[in-house]
């Protein structure tokens, strides 16, 4: 059997909270669903009017719809995970931790991920390379990006923006919440 290769996209948000609250999304996709999942995600953001805006300056209106479309595809399942932190500001090692939670969550031995981080410095590369080792994460790369390169990226901040979004009970996200979960799209790691 051939070396799974995975694909992990990683965007975050709460650092404006200065540690009451911090949460991690990870976007989890194996090689053989990566360019048809991309070219639907591009389809859904031309779609719903969804741009490369960042979650927390999209009108809502268009935020409703882009999750709606998310919850219609299929190979999305197992595919959107979380992680929600409080009370800490080790945001380099909690991204680390949400990335291993995800990868371990597939339980495979043979694998090996190319990590793609939002904003990702050479200093914090340096950190989280220290810190997958230390978890036996297998990868083959680590490396940052804006998100605005990515629709996985962009993904992963709606993502992130979404769950902060339904955390802090915005009252749009409850019913959306439940779909994604229902459909075993989101799952919180």
């Amino acid at each position: 059997m051939d070396k799974i290769k995975l694909y992990c996209y990683v965007d975050e948000t709460g650092q404006d909270t200065a540690g009451r609250f911090f949460l991690v999304s990870v976007v989890l996709i194996d090689s053989v669903r990566k360019d048809e999942l991309e070219k639907q995600l591009e389809e859904i953001e031309k779609k719903t009017g969804k741009n490369r805006k960042k979650w927390a300056k999209e009108e809502l209106d268009i935020r409703i719809r882009y999750i709606r479309e998310i919850a219609k595809i299929k190979n999305l399942q197992y595919s959107l995970y979380y992680s929600v932190y409080s009370e800490t500001k080790e945001y380099i090692h909690l991204t680390t931790l949400s990335i291993a939670k995800a990868v371990l969550s597939r339980d495979m031995d043979d694998y090996a991920a190319t990590i793609v981080i939002d904003g990702l410095t050479k200093k914090d590369t340096e950190k989280i390379r220290k810190d997958l080792k230390s978890l036996k994460i297998k990868y083959d790369a680590i490396r940052g990006m804006k998100d605005e390169q990515s629709a996985f990226l962009r993904l992963a901040d709606c993502i992130a923006g979404f769950i902060r979004d339904y955390i802090e009970k915005k009252p749009y996200a409850d019913e959306l919440f439940k779909l994604l979960r229902a459909k075993k799209i989101t799952i919180e790691a």
